[in-house]
């Protein structure tokens, strides 16, 4: 089964600094204990990393590999290797809002499998989009909450 998705979500903090702390896949668990159980650095080029993560999900440990390319400050392209998302591909933009805060625009194709293939689509729905909300939020909360943190979009299923 596949899933769209898009979505634009909305930081105050500028978007280098957003684009670095979400790419800083050394600390990043760290800096968001609350979204992963784990995160590591499995391989790193010029051109992209991979990365070993485990999160929990639905009250089991999911854990995933994932391929990573950055055009920083603007692009962070992430294709999932591994797990029960293989297959799968999110693309994120990073540009400046008007406040001087940062836009993401989140445009995915999730591939699932395992028990989220065996799930209907309006509950696997809700739990990866507020997975990968999750994310944005805690981030803001690393870098400080403003007044501009805004989320909207919508989702989609394909055609």
């Amino acid at each position: 089964m596949r899933l769209a998705m898009n979505f634009i979500e909305e930081l105050s903090a500028p978007r280098r600094s957003v684009f670095r702390e979400i790419t800083d896949f050394d600390n990043l668990q760290e800096r968001l204990p609350n979204v992963f159980l784990s995160i590591r650095v499995l391989e790193r080029s010029k051109s992209y990393l991979v990365t070993e993560e485990s999160f929990s999900a639905m009250g089991t440990v999911v854990t995933q590999r994932s391929k990573h390319k950055l055009r920083a400050p603007t692009t962070h392209e992430v294709e999932i290797l591994s797990g029960d998302l293989r297959g799968s591909s999110i693309v994120e933009r990073y540009s400046d809002s008007a406040e001087g805060g940062t836009v993401v625009r989140v445009d995915a194709d999730f591939v699932l499998g395992g028990f989220l293939s065996l799930l209907p689509q309006f509950i696997v729905r809700p739990l990866i989009e507020g997975s990968v909300r999750r994310v944005f939020t805690e981030l803001e909360g690393v870098l400080g909450p403003g007044p501009t943190r805004r989320s909207s979009g919508r989702t989609r299923s394909p055609a």
